[in-house]
């Protein structure tokens, strides 16, 4: 991403309607913008996001743990010792 504090389109510069002013042409190349408009992040922001939220290993990114090691646990191990909630006396 090139350009984090700009939008691919000519929105309202008073910000009182972020959305694109009507008639105007969007960007040519979307990918290096983080945001469409005022207010709608681009795919290529949401997918430098859903990277880092899966893959990432710092704590400042990703914390306790990334969607990798949730991903991968052992569901088995967690239900160890698990307390029952179904009881036989109904």
């Amino acid at each position: 991403l090139k350009v984090t504090n700009g939008s691919c389109c000519f929105a309202d510069p008073d910000g009182i309607r972020p959305l694109c002013v009507e008639g105007t042409e969007p960007c040519p190349d979307r990918s290096i913008y983080a945001y469409y408009d005022g207010s709608h992040p681009t795919e290529e922001l949401y997918m430098h996001l859903s990277t880092k939220a899966y893959s990432s290993d710092l704590q400042t990114e990703a914390y306790p743990f990334n969607v990798e090691v949730l991903a991968n646990l052992n569901i088995s191990l967690m239900l160890i010792g698990a307390p029952s909630f179904h009881t036989r006396d109904h």
